[in-house]
């Protein structure tokens, strides 16, 4: 059997591909406590395609002065399945930090998240990193049920 299948990328729209994604996503929902779709909702916003869009926004802390104080990177983009979002940075100066400044960035951030009606966010920190995991836990972020495996291309030494 392992023989006869071949595999290949898709190249533009595939029903019976779609029907698939379609299939995981409703079984997936199974393993997980997050809300329920029916399968109309999952039809109606996914979309198995070869490309997809997505936009950077940078939101700055600035003191009195207008000097920026911290940053909170946040990556928005569209695979398929809806908006899904990370925020892939966020830096507050040490100088400020336990000021609030952190939280504050966080929840303009996921005031970002809801205006743009994302379906799902992420964001990847360290577990020794309290005043982050406060943050963010402070916006509405949990730890979730699955694990996270990374590959990483480094050269072996």
């Amino acid at each position: 059997m392992a023989e006869e299948i071949r595999i290949d990328e898709l190249a533009g729209e595939d029903p019976e591909v779609a029907a698939l994604l379609v299939d995981l996503t409703l079984q997936e929902q199974d393993h997980y406590t997050h809300p329920r779709e029916t399968r109309e909702e999952v039809e109606r916003r996914l979309r198995a395609a070869p490309t997809f869009t997505g936009e950077n926004h940078l939101l700055v802390a600035r003191d009195g002065d207008g000097h920026p104080v911290g940053v909170c990177w946040v990556v928005l983009f569209d695979p398929g399945t809806g908006l899904e979002a990370e925020i892939a940075e966020l830096y507050v100066r040490p100088e400020v930090r336990g000021g609030g400044v952190a939280r504050r960035l966080v929840a303009e951030a996921t005031a970002l998240l809801r205006r743009r009606l994302v379906t799902f966010a992420a964001v990847w920190t360290r577990g020794d990193n309290p005043a982050a995991l406060s943050a963010y836990r402070a916006a509405g972020f949990a730890p979730t049920e699955q694990a996270v495996l990374t590959w990483l291309p480094l050269p072996k030494g």
